[in-house]
């Protein structure tokens, strides 16, 4: 039987479920809409709360911004604990991005953009690691592969998460040019040849 939501404080065993689902429909709104484009009554539709439960759960618009990215980044991070190598990286990554395909228009909405709403957080609390990281897989990498060149490791970071992400925003307009359907063996085909790619610039 499904559960209609009652607007007001939450039933205690309904606390954590109604706020991940908050949080999981502001990540596809803002995604798909951008921030201005989506509304408190929208995501708690989907959600199927109230907008007051809502507002119960974050009064603040800074602490829905601050929970959207922590769902957004806290698997990353987590999944990096057992990650030594660049391949590992990018095996990660790209497992990361193809359970949260709406990443890259978060980050293209939100975050790339100068008046992004997201942009002044992910920069103060996320970025730091998470580029930081990958730097030294790469280093990492170079120094095993012994490149035979003084290997700008910063932008070679860019480059390669560019690699990586791009065929997910892409995806739609990619299928409907080439009419071929981008499936996980696809997207999984773009992973491999990127790393390949990769490892044989860095390497020449």
């Amino acid at each position: 039987m499904t559960r209609i939501p009652r607007p007001g404080r939450p039933a205690l065993n309904d606390t954590h479920d109604a706020c991940e689902s908050i949080v999981a429909s502001a990540c596809l709104h803002f995604a798909q809409h951008g921030i201005k484009g989506s509304s408190k009554r929208q995501i708690a539709a989907d959600a199927q709360v109230t907008a007051a439960m809502v507002h119960y759960y974050f009064k603040r618009k800074e602490d829905l911004y601050l929970a959207v990215l922590h769902a957004t980044f806290d698997p990353l991070v987590a999944a990096l604990a057992h990650v030594d190598t660049l391949e590992a990286w990018v095996f990660a990554f790209h497992a990361h991005l193809s359970a949260t395909p709406w990443l890259p228009h978060l980050m293209i909405r939100e975050v790339l953009p100068q008046n992004g709403q997201l942009r002044g957080i992910f920069l103060k609390q996320f970025a730091p690691s998470l580029f930081g990281f990958v730097r030294g897989m790469v280093a990492k990498e170079a120094k095993r592969l012994k490149a035979g060149r003084q290997l700008d490791v910063d932008r070679h970071v860019v480059l390669l998460m560019g690699m990586l992400v791009y065929p997910f925003l892409g995806l739609e307009i990619a299928q409907t040019v080439t009419g071929r359907r981008f499936d996980r063996k696809m997207l999984e085909g773009f992973r491999d040849d990127a790393l390949a790619l990769f490892q044989r610039g860095i390497g020449a």
